[in-house]
């Protein structure tokens, strides 16, 4: 008798412990949330931290997952504008201050608390628009696939790297290097849908190629050893479809090659209020590294 009285008194105490455990819990989870809320409304954008794009397949693989979970289990938000995988994107952004390749995604707890304000925002929206630009139209790697016999080609993070000729500069993309260093040998094509805005010589990038995206973004092929035939400025083009082949031409007047090895260099620019706004191409290729169509040479 004793021993259930003991039990029952047990009972009793530890119930309005794990209650106010539970609140306590609750209530720190609202005040972090609130915290991180108010943080990222009061943030300016970091032009320097946003052109990185730095962000991991992994982190995007997440984000898409949190997003279509998040509209599963509250379907009353389909449709609404900034309750997408762009939106999640951007508000993952501003929580990790840009880096989603060291930190990780937020939980859907805080992104439904904290989106209804921050989409009310100018900044959230232009950052919107930006990562929109950049994401919503990325389908296939630059340089198909082979063959398993057949020359690779590599590339790492140069962004910002120094570059000399014309002047003293800052590297803004990435080149892909071709391993045999054959000129015409490595097929280039269409990251996106979109049209050709620009084709021609360029002194710094020799024969290139500027596809403008459906969603705003410019993508640019320069370096080329040839292009496609029939190519030309004002045509529209399907993601996959053939540019030109990897070369080396640039750093002189038309028609100058070989004055460095071949590859390809990829530049990633937004438009903004006139003027244009250049990105890591780096952390993107790495995105889309396995959608490579094939192509037996």
């Amino acid at each position: 008798m004793k021993k259930n009285k003991y039990s029952r008194l047990v009972l009793c105490l530890l119930i309005p412990l794990v209650i106010t455990a539970v609140i306590t819990g609750k209530c720190l989870k609202l005040i972090n949330s609130e915290l991180i809320i108010k943080k990222n409304l009061s943030k300016e954008i970091d032009f320097e931290e946003f052109r990185n794009i730095r962000i991991s397949k992994k982190q995007e693989d997440k984000i898409k997952k949190y997003s279509t979970d998040f509209i599963k289990k509250n379907p009353h938000f389909k449709g609404y504008p900034y309750m997408d995988d762009i939106a999640y994107l951007t508000f993952s952004m501003l929580y990790t201050d840009y880096d989603l390749v060291n930190k990780k995604v937020p939980n859907t707890y805080i992104f439904n608390r904290g989106i209804g304000r921050l989409s009310k925002d100018d900044k959230f929206r232009k950052l919107y628009s930006y990562y929109k630009a950049i994401f919503s139209d990325l389908k296939y790697f630059p340089v198909p696939y082979m063959g398993q016999d057949a020359a690779k080609v590599s590339y790492e993070d140069s962004w910002n790297a120094p570059r000399t000729y014309g002047g003293d500069r800052k590297h803004e993309g990435t080149d892909l290097m071709a391993e045999n260093n054959i000129p015409g040998y490595f097929p280039i094509i269409s990251i996106t849908d979109g049209f050709v805005e620009k084709m021609g010589w360029l002194e710094k990038g020799g024969n290139r190629i500027g596809i403008r995206a459906e969603s705003g973004a410019y993508f640019y092929y320069a370096h080329l050893d040839t292009y496609a035939p029939g190519l030309k400025i004002g045509d529209k083009v399907i993601a996959g479809q053939l540019l030109g082949f990897m070369g080396d031409t640039g750093y002189g007047k038309e028609g100058t090659k070989g004055k460095f090895d071949v590859h390809l260099h990829l530049g990633i620019y937004l438009s903004d209020e006139n003027q244009e706004i250049s990105v890591n191409p780096y952390w993107i290729l790495k995105i889309i590294e396995d959608k490579r169509t094939e192509l037996l040479h």
